[in-house]
Protein backbone atom coordinates (compact mmCIF):
# COMPACT_ATOMS: atom_id res chain seq x y z
CA UNK A 1 0.00 0.00 0.00
CA UNK A 2 1.27 3.49 -0.95
CA UNK A 3 1.26 4.89 2.21
CA UNK A 4 0.53 8.84 2.13
CA UNK A 5 -1.51 9.80 5.32
CA UNK A 6 0.24 12.09 7.78
CA UNK A 7 -0.71 13.36 10.89
CA UNK A 8 -0.97 17.36 10.33
CA UNK A 9 -2.56 18.89 13.76
CA UNK A 10 -2.46 17.10 17.69
CA UNK A 11 -3.78 18.91 20.35
CA UNK A 12 -4.76 17.93 24.41
CA UNK A 13 -8.44 19.09 24.80
CA UNK A 14 -8.73 17.55 28.32
CA UNK A 15 -8.03 20.07 31.10
CA UNK A 16 -5.94 18.66 33.88
CA UNK A 17 -7.21 15.96 35.51
CA UNK A 18 -5.61 12.94 37.42
CA UNK A 19 -7.04 10.17 34.66
CA UNK A 20 -9.01 11.18 31.60
CA UNK A 21 -9.50 8.26 29.05
CA UNK A 22 -11.82 6.24 26.94
CA UNK A 23 -13.19 8.69 24.48
CA UNK A 24 -15.24 8.73 21.38
CA UNK A 25 -16.12 11.02 18.89
CA UNK A 26 -19.01 12.06 15.83
CA UNK A 27 -19.47 14.55 13.51
CA UNK A 28 -21.75 17.55 15.42
CA UNK A 29 -25.17 17.09 13.22
CA UNK A 30 -26.86 20.18 14.76
CA UNK A 31 -24.00 22.40 13.35
CA UNK A 32 -24.97 23.76 10.33
CA UNK A 33 -21.69 25.39 9.16
CA UNK A 34 -20.32 21.43 9.85
CA UNK A 35 -17.37 23.10 11.98
CA UNK A 36 -17.97 21.25 15.18
CA UNK A 37 -17.26 17.84 16.62
CA UNK A 38 -18.71 16.38 19.82
CA UNK A 39 -16.37 14.27 21.58
CA UNK A 40 -17.25 12.60 25.17
CA UNK A 41 -14.71 10.75 28.08
CA UNK A 42 -14.61 9.70 31.41
CA UNK A 43 -12.89 11.72 33.88
CA UNK A 44 -11.99 9.79 37.08
CA UNK A 45 -9.05 9.40 39.81
CA UNK A 46 -7.42 6.21 37.97
CA UNK A 47 -8.15 3.68 35.03
CA UNK A 48 -10.82 1.96 37.47
CA UNK A 49 -12.59 3.65 40.21
CA UNK A 50 -15.81 4.74 42.26
CA UNK A 51 -15.90 8.25 41.12
CA UNK A 52 -16.06 8.47 36.99
CA UNK A 53 -18.36 11.15 35.75
CA UNK A 54 -18.14 11.55 31.86
CA UNK A 55 -16.73 14.64 30.10
CA UNK A 56 -19.07 15.87 26.47
CA UNK A 57 -16.99 18.50 25.14
CA UNK A 58 -17.99 20.83 21.72
CA UNK A 59 -14.91 21.25 19.75
CA UNK A 60 -14.18 23.33 16.71
CA UNK A 61 -13.01 21.41 13.94
CA UNK A 62 -10.53 24.23 12.74
CA UNK A 63 -9.04 25.38 16.07
CA UNK A 64 -9.33 22.51 18.15
CA UNK A 65 -10.90 25.36 20.25
CA UNK A 66 -13.13 23.78 23.08
CA UNK A 67 -17.00 25.49 22.48
CA UNK A 68 -19.06 23.87 25.36
CA UNK A 69 -18.37 21.31 28.37
CA UNK A 70 -21.43 19.49 29.64
CA UNK A 71 -20.83 16.79 32.66
CA UNK A 72 -22.85 13.85 33.65
CA UNK A 73 -22.14 12.22 37.16
CA UNK A 74 -23.89 9.74 39.42
CA UNK A 75 -23.56 9.86 43.03
CA UNK A 76 -22.07 7.04 43.59
CA UNK A 77 -21.48 5.59 40.54
CA UNK A 78 -18.62 5.14 38.36
CA UNK A 79 -19.80 5.79 34.96
CA UNK A 80 -17.41 4.12 32.29
CA UNK A 81 -17.02 4.31 28.33
CA UNK A 82 -19.37 6.41 26.69
CA UNK A 83 -20.34 6.06 23.42
CA UNK A 84 -22.37 8.16 20.93
CA UNK A 85 -24.50 7.91 18.04
CA UNK A 86 -26.63 9.90 15.73
CA UNK A 87 -30.46 7.98 15.20
CA UNK A 88 -30.95 10.93 12.47
CA UNK A 89 -32.53 13.37 15.21
CA UNK A 90 -30.83 12.81 18.36
CA UNK A 91 -27.07 12.32 19.43
CA UNK A 92 -27.47 9.05 21.96
CA UNK A 93 -24.91 8.84 24.29
CA UNK A 94 -24.79 5.42 26.29
CA UNK A 95 -22.39 4.29 28.79
CA UNK A 96 -21.48 1.68 31.72
CA UNK A 97 -22.93 2.64 35.39
CA UNK A 98 -20.79 0.51 37.85
CA UNK A 99 -22.20 0.85 41.71
CA UNK A 100 -20.53 -0.92 44.90
CA UNK A 101 -23.69 -1.47 47.29
CA UNK A 102 -22.61 -1.41 51.01
CA UNK A 103 -21.95 -5.49 51.11
CA UNK A 104 -19.37 -4.47 48.02
CA UNK A 105 -21.07 -5.81 45.75
CA UNK A 106 -21.38 -4.57 42.21
CA UNK A 107 -24.13 -3.65 40.12
CA UNK A 108 -23.72 -2.82 37.01
CA UNK A 109 -26.88 -1.16 34.02
CA UNK A 110 -26.40 0.78 31.00
CA UNK A 111 -27.31 3.99 30.74
CA UNK A 112 -28.38 6.43 27.98
CA UNK A 113 -28.42 10.77 27.68
CA UNK A 114 -29.91 12.58 24.38
CA UNK A 115 -29.62 15.62 22.55
CA UNK A 116 -31.50 17.17 19.88
CA UNK A 117 -29.31 20.25 19.71
CA UNK A 118 -26.17 19.34 20.51
CA UNK A 119 -26.17 21.80 24.09
CA UNK A 120 -28.99 20.23 26.27
CA UNK A 121 -29.21 16.87 27.62
CA UNK A 122 -31.77 14.90 28.17
CA UNK A 123 -32.43 13.15 31.90
CA UNK A 124 -30.67 9.79 32.00
CA UNK A 125 -32.28 6.55 31.36
CA UNK A 126 -31.42 3.04 32.73
CA UNK A 127 -31.33 -0.19 29.92
CA UNK A 128 -30.13 -3.66 29.54
CA UNK A 129 -29.23 -6.32 32.04
CA UNK A 130 -26.69 -6.46 35.11
CA UNK A 131 -23.86 -7.22 34.08
CA UNK A 132 -23.77 -7.21 30.28
CA UNK A 133 -22.24 -4.35 28.69
CA UNK A 134 -23.62 -2.94 25.81
CA UNK A 135 -20.82 -1.69 23.67
CA UNK A 136 -21.03 1.44 21.46
CA UNK A 137 -24.94 0.46 19.99
CA UNK A 138 -25.01 1.97 16.34
CA UNK A 139 -28.52 2.64 14.85
CA UNK A 140 -29.88 0.88 11.50
CA UNK A 141 -33.36 0.51 9.73
CA UNK A 142 -35.18 2.68 12.94
CA UNK A 143 -33.42 0.58 15.58
CA UNK A 144 -29.93 0.11 17.77
CA UNK A 145 -27.89 -3.03 17.48
CA UNK A 146 -25.17 -3.52 19.54
CA UNK A 147 -22.94 -6.38 20.75
CA UNK A 148 -22.72 -7.04 24.90
CA UNK A 149 -20.48 -9.33 26.91
CA UNK A 150 -20.24 -9.99 30.21
CA UNK A 151 -16.89 -11.37 31.52
CA UNK A 152 -18.09 -14.94 33.29
CA UNK A 153 -20.19 -15.84 30.17
CA UNK A 154 -17.05 -15.78 27.98
CA UNK A 155 -18.69 -14.76 24.77
CA UNK A 156 -20.92 -11.37 22.96
CA UNK A 157 -24.77 -11.29 22.04
CA UNK A 158 -25.92 -9.22 19.84
CA UNK A 159 -28.81 -6.63 21.52
CA UNK A 160 -31.31 -4.57 19.56
CA UNK A 161 -33.56 -2.06 20.15
CA UNK A 162 -33.57 1.78 21.30
CA UNK A 163 -31.09 3.18 24.38
CA UNK A 164 -33.37 5.44 25.52
CA UNK A 165 -36.26 2.96 26.40
CA UNK A 166 -34.77 -0.72 26.02
CA UNK A 167 -32.52 -3.14 24.52
CA UNK A 168 -32.78 -6.79 24.51
CA UNK A 169 -31.30 -10.08 23.22
CA UNK A 170 -31.68 -10.18 19.79
CA UNK A 171 -29.18 -13.36 18.97
CA UNK A 172 -27.66 -14.66 22.33
CA UNK A 173 -24.13 -15.63 21.78
CA UNK A 174 -22.81 -14.82 18.77
CA UNK A 175 -19.12 -15.22 19.24
CA UNK A 176 -17.43 -16.98 22.33
CA UNK A 177 -14.78 -19.56 23.78
CA UNK A 178 -17.53 -22.68 23.60
CA UNK A 179 -18.94 -21.93 20.35
CA UNK A 180 -15.72 -20.94 18.43
CA UNK A 181 -12.72 -21.76 21.06
CA UNK A 182 -11.69 -18.54 21.67
CA UNK A 183 -11.62 -16.90 24.47
CA UNK A 184 -13.14 -13.75 25.91
CA UNK A 185 -14.24 -11.47 23.25
CA UNK A 186 -15.40 -8.01 24.56
CA UNK A 187 -15.06 -4.44 23.11
CA UNK A 188 -16.33 -4.14 19.76
CA UNK A 189 -16.77 -1.78 16.41
CA UNK A 190 -19.99 -2.68 14.82
CA UNK A 191 -20.84 -1.36 11.23
CA UNK A 192 -23.89 -1.08 9.03
CA UNK A 193 -24.02 0.23 5.15
CA UNK A 194 -26.55 0.96 3.37
CA UNK A 195 -28.15 -2.36 2.48
CA UNK A 196 -28.00 -3.25 5.50
CA UNK A 197 -24.99 -5.36 5.98
CA UNK A 198 -23.39 -5.65 9.58
CA UNK A 199 -19.48 -5.41 9.60
CA UNK A 200 -17.74 -5.86 13.48
CA UNK A 201 -14.21 -5.54 14.71
CA UNK A 202 -13.94 -7.51 18.14
CA UNK A 203 -11.28 -7.48 21.01
CA UNK A 204 -10.40 -10.30 22.50
CA UNK A 205 -8.38 -10.71 25.99
CA UNK A 206 -7.62 -14.67 26.42
CA UNK A 207 -5.72 -17.38 24.47
CA UNK A 208 -3.97 -15.90 21.63
CA UNK A 209 -5.67 -12.43 22.42
CA UNK A 210 -6.49 -11.84 18.46
CA UNK A 211 -8.92 -9.70 17.88
CA UNK A 212 -12.03 -10.69 15.12
CA UNK A 213 -13.68 -9.56 11.81
CA UNK A 214 -17.18 -10.58 11.80
CA UNK A 215 -19.93 -9.85 8.80
CA UNK A 216 -23.90 -10.43 8.56
CA UNK A 217 -26.87 -9.81 6.94
CA UNK A 218 -30.46 -9.18 8.26
CA UNK A 219 -31.52 -10.53 10.34
CA UNK A 220 -28.15 -10.59 12.00
CA UNK A 221 -28.77 -14.20 13.49
CA UNK A 222 -25.96 -15.42 11.34
CA UNK A 223 -22.28 -14.33 11.33
CA UNK A 224 -19.45 -15.43 9.76
CA UNK A 225 -15.99 -14.82 11.68
CA UNK A 226 -11.77 -14.31 10.97
CA UNK A 227 -9.49 -14.46 13.20
CA UNK A 228 -7.10 -10.97 12.50
CA UNK A 229 -3.75 -12.43 13.84
CA UNK A 230 -3.49 -9.62 15.98
CA UNK A 231 -4.72 -7.87 19.04
CA UNK A 232 -6.74 -4.70 19.02
CA UNK A 233 -8.13 -3.00 21.83
CA UNK A 234 -10.77 -0.42 21.98
CA UNK A 235 -11.66 -1.14 18.51
CA UNK A 236 -13.45 1.95 16.10
CA UNK A 237 -13.70 1.55 12.92
CA UNK A 238 -14.93 3.61 9.41
CA UNK A 239 -15.70 2.32 6.32
CA UNK A 240 -13.67 3.98 3.32
CA UNK A 241 -15.23 1.86 1.06
CA UNK A 242 -17.68 -1.59 0.94
CA UNK A 243 -15.09 -3.49 1.07
CA UNK A 244 -12.14 -1.33 2.81
CA UNK A 245 -11.96 0.25 6.18
CA UNK A 246 -9.90 2.26 8.68
CA UNK A 247 -9.48 0.85 12.39
CA UNK A 248 -7.71 2.35 15.15
CA UNK A 249 -7.43 0.74 18.37
CA UNK A 250 -4.37 0.15 21.05
CA UNK A 251 -1.90 -1.74 19.71
CA UNK A 252 0.95 -4.42 21.88
CA UNK A 253 4.26 -4.99 21.00
CA UNK A 254 4.34 -8.11 23.45
CA UNK A 255 8.27 -8.91 22.99
CA UNK A 256 8.95 -5.55 24.32
CA UNK A 257 5.68 -4.98 26.44
CA UNK A 258 5.02 -1.61 24.49
CA UNK A 259 1.86 0.02 23.95
CA UNK A 260 0.15 2.82 21.47
CA UNK A 261 -2.78 3.27 19.64
CA UNK A 262 -2.39 3.10 15.94
CA UNK A 263 -4.35 3.26 12.85
CA UNK A 264 -4.80 0.71 10.12
CA UNK A 265 -5.95 0.19 6.85
CA UNK A 266 -7.66 -3.30 6.35
CA UNK A 267 -8.72 -4.87 3.21
CA UNK A 268 -12.14 -7.30 3.98
CA UNK A 269 -11.62 -9.15 0.89
CA UNK A 270 -8.11 -9.85 1.33
CA UNK A 271 -8.71 -9.86 5.37
CA UNK A 272 -5.36 -7.77 5.76
CA UNK A 273 -4.57 -4.92 8.13
CA UNK A 274 -1.32 -2.84 7.39
CA UNK A 275 -0.75 -0.12 9.87
CA UNK A 276 -0.72 3.27 8.56
CA UNK A 277 0.09 5.24 11.88
CA UNK A 278 0.69 5.48 15.04
CA UNK A 279 -0.20 7.62 17.30
CA UNK A 280 1.75 9.84 19.78
CA UNK A 281 0.98 7.48 22.94
CA UNK A 282 2.38 5.05 25.10
CA UNK A 283 1.60 3.54 28.40
CA UNK A 284 -2.28 3.50 29.80
CA UNK A 285 -3.37 4.04 25.66
CA UNK A 286 -6.46 3.43 23.37
CA UNK A 287 -9.93 3.77 22.85
CA UNK A 288 -10.16 6.12 20.02
CA UNK A 289 -12.98 8.26 18.22
CA UNK A 290 -13.01 8.45 14.11
CA UNK A 291 -14.84 10.59 12.11
CA UNK A 292 -14.10 10.77 8.56
CA UNK A 293 -14.68 14.32 6.41
CA UNK A 294 -14.01 13.92 2.62
CA UNK A 295 -10.06 13.83 2.43
CA UNK A 296 -9.14 14.40 6.64
CA UNK A 297 -9.81 11.78 9.23
CA UNK A 298 -10.51 13.18 12.96
CA UNK A 299 -9.07 11.03 15.64
CA UNK A 300 -9.87 10.97 19.51
CA UNK A 301 -7.71 9.19 21.99
CA UNK A 302 -6.06 8.51 25.18
CA UNK A 303 -2.37 8.50 26.01
CA UNK A 304 0.23 8.69 29.02
CA UNK A 305 3.06 9.58 26.69
CA UNK A 306 3.64 13.02 28.24
CA UNK A 307 3.69 12.99 32.16
CA UNK A 308 2.75 9.66 32.36
CA UNK A 309 -0.58 10.81 33.10
CA UNK A 310 -3.53 9.72 30.99
CA UNK A 311 -5.00 12.57 29.11
CA UNK A 312 -7.27 12.78 26.12
CA UNK A 313 -6.16 14.08 22.39
CA UNK A 314 -7.80 14.73 19.24
CA UNK A 315 -5.91 14.65 16.06
CA UNK A 316 -5.89 15.32 12.14
CA UNK A 317 -4.80 13.34 9.48
CA UNK A 318 -4.56 14.12 6.35
CA UNK A 319 -4.45 12.13 2.77
CA UNK A 320 -7.47 9.77 3.31
CA UNK A 321 -8.01 10.02 -0.09
CA UNK A 322 -4.76 8.34 -1.41
CA UNK A 323 -6.14 5.27 0.25
CA UNK A 324 -9.14 4.91 -1.89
Amino acid sequence: MNKKIKLVEICRISPPAIHAAFTDLIDNPFDKSSNSLLCCYRQATNHVSRDGVIVILTVSKKTFEVVSKVLVNEPGTDLRDPKLMFDGHRIILTAFAKTIDENDQAHTKMLSIFTTTGKSWSSKHWFGDNGWWIWKPQWTNNKAFGFAYHRPADYISLYEGDPTRAMRIHKANVFGLAKNNKGFPNESALLFDAEGQATAFVRRDSDTFSAQFGTSRPPYTKWNWHDLGIYIGGPCAVALTATTYLVAGRHVDWEKRAFSTCVWHFDATKKELTCLLTMPSSGDTSYPGLVLDNDLLYISYYSSHVDNQARVYLGKIEGIKTLF
